[in-house]
């Protein structure tokens, strides 16, 4: 891998120097690193066009990625819900966080080894793990067994999401962005599951009547993968790199994989414990916090200085700081706003909008329908251009956003539906443009599974830090204001201290026989309780809102790094011809070259 490097290193100072001949300018004004990508995109893969063995290879891509979003989105939508039926348990967010740690390990894990097996399989395993899931949750008994339904989730989804990269790989290179952009728009299907779930609970109670309907989504997933996904096969792969299975194997980075599976398990832990089962300055926080945290420093050092034969995280992809490494810091920045929102904005509008059931789906569908428009608006990205000022844009305005909804209130539903459809317009906008720049940055395509796997875990594992962080925020900020509110509002009544504390617990509970068991329950006396309660949340996700803003101001600034797409890197050619067609083309050359 080494001498890999230093080959490409020295082939890129051979041709800034022959710019610099050929154009008389200096140096520092060529941008060699661009022109090496450029080079290779121009020479890599074949002109087969979009064939209908490329569409329907690009709707069962479509439909993984609908899979995959099926598990993020119908849980944090129904989280309360399942919370209540099968708690309360403190650790119910671990539901949702479980699945941003599985997807940020395993989309890394698995991008790397399909770029050098192939990809089919790790799809399969992916769409046939996310089954097993939506089994498991939709059995589940406790709170511990849907957070091992989560866990599944992620780690089938981790596989799933190469898709972003796969999709790309599959169609001619400067249809990237138009297919990226339909490939988010088509997930609309996914994107009406929560009002959907809330349906489903509003007729029958029953919310694992959703996870059910996701076993059968799933299926159908698998049957399409099965049929019409057929990319380069490891013999295929074998061609380029020479090298059997048993060597690749043998090669392989497994200490830098353990090394980041135990860094990232770690530090998750650390950041979800603090502040809410046990104290931030406590041992047991900081331990895990902290080990988790170095080893993550660690495990970059060795990655860069280890000299390894097939690293884990292949050094020469964060050369390309401006093409590859910023738009990642970006994409991340964009998921701790996007998969934080995703479970406070549910819960904040289930406790102070909704009423009923289809209430609360209709107000989860906010996040949904903004990334869906945010996918058309990429469609047009290649058309429209400059996308370093497209995504610097949305990083600001979607960090204006947050900041105006540090001062939501809760008699104007109105105000924070709006700021939360452009928070998720905007990230993506953000995290759609990202993916493409990541897949035009690299400059050996063969890296795209990697590549796509590393962004997709920046933004999946900054998205379960910033959920981690979020949840305490706004949970213990939450705790705290909720006896003062519900103290403050029913003072009038001169409750006595026992039967206050009963109230407090019936609002925390919100459930109509939680505040039947406290007595002397009168409506105005409940109506109070419940107003005190809104205004207990509303302040701990104003404080959380806030703390959201320190993130994007960062993004922003980064965002500026980011280069736009050079024209010369859309060719008509495909990277990863799937099978049949590569089979029809080399027919062709051979009937070709017997005419000649």
């Amino acid at each position: 891998m080494a001498d890999h490097d230093k080959s490409t290193t020295e082939h890129i100072d051979a041709i800034e120097s022959a710019n610099n001949s050929e154009q008389n300018v200096p140096i520092k004004h060529v941008n060699s690193a661009n022109e090496e990508i450029v080079q290779h995109l121009q020479n890599t893969g074949e002109e087969v066009g979009m064939t209908w063995r490329t569409i329907m290879a690009a709707v069962s891509m479509g439909m993984c990625y609908n899979a995959y979003l099926f598990t993020l989105l119908i849980p944090p939508a129904i989280l309360s819900f399942i919370n209540a039926d099968l708690g309360p348990d403190p650790r119910f967010t671990w539901i949702t966080i479980s699945w941003n740690l599985g997807g940020a390990m395993l989309v890394t894990v698995g991008g790397r080894l399909s770029d050098l097996f192939g990809r089919r399989w790790f799809f399969i395993a992916g769409a046939i793990i996310l089954i097993i899931g939506s089994i498991v949750s939709a059995t589940g008994q406790s709170i511990n067994q849907m957070i091992a339904g989560g866990a599944l989730f992620g780690a089938g989804s981790g596989f799933l999401e190469m898709a972003f990269g796969a999709v790309q790989e599959i169609v001619p290179s400067k249809y990237r962005h138009v297919t990226i952009g339909l490939f988010d728009a088509a997930s609309v299907i996914a994107q009406i599951m929560p009002l959907v779930a809330w349906v489903i609970i509003k007729q029958t109670g029953n919310w694992r009547i959703a996870y059910y309907m996701m076993i059968g989504f799933q299926t159908i997933n698998l049957v399409l993968l099965w049929f019409f996904y057929f990319p380069p096969s490891f013999k295929e792969k074998q061609a380029e790199h020479g090298k059997s299975k048993r060597q690749l194997l043998r090669e392989f980075d497994w200490l830098g994989l353990f090394l980041f599976i135990a860094g990232c398990t770690l530090f998750i832990i650390g950041v979800n414990w603090g502040g809410s089962l046990y104290p931030w300055t406590s041992a047991t926080t900081l331990a895990p916090l902290i080990i988790g945290f170095l080893t993550i420093i660690g495990l970059g050092f060795y990655e860069a200085y280890g000299n390894l034969k097939e690293p884990l995280f292949p050094p020469r992809l964060f050369r390309a700081m401006r093409h590859f490494t910023v738009p990642m810091l970006v994409m991340a920045i964009g998921g701790m706003q996007y998969y934080s929102n995703a479970t406070l904005w549910n819960r904040l509008s289930q406790i102070l909008y909704t009423s009923d059931e289809i209430s609360k789906g209709l107000y989860a569908e906010v996040l949904p329908l903004g990334s869906v428009l945010g996918g058309i608006v990429v469609a047009f990205s290649k058309k429209i251009g400059h996308q370093r000022w497209q995504v610097t844009f949305a990083v600001a305005l979607q960090t204006a956003c947050v900041g105006a909804l540090s001062t939501a209130t809760i008699d104007n539903p109105v105000k924070s539906i709006i700021l939360t459809f452009f928070v998720s317009l905007c990230t993506s906008i953000n995290l759609l443009n990202g993916m493409v720049l990541v897949g035009f940055g690299i400059v050996y395509q063969e890296d795209i599974g990697t590549a796509a796997g590393l962004a997709g875990t920046s933004r999946l594992l900054a998205g379960a830090v910033a959920t981690a962080i979020f949840s305490n925020v706004t949970n213990n900020k939450y705790a705290t204001e909720l006896p003062k509110r519900v103290g403050d509002n029913v003072s009038s009544f001169n409750l006595p201290s026992g039967t206050l504390a009963q109230l407090i617990k019936a609002a925390r509970a919100g459930t109509a026989a939680a505040y039947n068991a406290v007595p002397g329950m009168t409506p105005a006396i409940r109506a109070a309780a419940t107003l005190g309660n809104k205004e207990a949340y509303l302040s701990g996700a104003h404080l959380s809102y806030q703390v959201a803003l320190a993130f994007g101001l960062v993004g922003t600034v980064a965002a500026f790094f980011i280069p736009s797409v050079d024209e010369r890197k859309y060719t008509a050619k495909t990277v990863a011809i799937q099978q049949q067609d590569r089979k029809a083309l080399e027919e062709k050359k051979m009937a070709g070259d017997t005419t000649a």
